[in-house]
């Protein structure tokens, strides 16, 4: 199998793996009654396996260099994730997790073809041409057919 289909394998995987884990995030949360708690637990659970493979792949660990010279915007990426988490599961016991996950989905390309228009965060430049907008009229449809029905 070559690069390009195992990446667009893994791709669909990871993005199929969104509405499971929304649902098991909402439970999470009505069981301990408490969203914040769950998105905690979620983070805590991710980290330590995280730490797990790391060990046991023996992963190099970047300098403090390294960690000092990324951008400091680029940690926000965790507050992100972590609102994304929370909002989840805020959401999806009141509209329901198709409904939260094609909303999600309509939500990251917009911001994607955003971050593409003007190579934000060192992103390669994709201009928004009329086939793009075709795509996002198209999926706005579907996200409104979706909603509705």
């Amino acid at each position: 199998m070559n690069n390009a289909i195992l990446f667009i394998i893994l791709a669909i995987s990871a993005g199929a793996m969104i509405p499971f884990q929304s649902a098991m995030n909402t439970a999470l949360g009505k069981n301990l009654q408490s969203p914040y708690f769950s998105a905690l637990s979620v983070f805590l659970i991710a980290f330590l396996g995280l730490v797990i493979y790391i060990i046991i792949t023996k992963q190099t660990i970047p300098s403090y260099i390294q960690f000092t010279s990324a951008p400091k915007w680029s940690y926000l990426g965790g507050i992100l994730g972590g609102t994304y988490i929370l909002l989840i599961v805020l959401l999806a016991p009141k509209l329901g997790i198709g409904n939260v996950t094609v909303l999600v989905l309509l939500g990251q390309v917009l911001a994607a073809m955003i971050i593409d228009q003007f190579g934000l965060f060192g992103a390669p430049i994709h201009t928004i041409n009329w086939q793009r907008l075709i795509g996002i009229l198209l999926l706005c449809t579907g996200v409104y057919l979706i909603k509705k029905f």
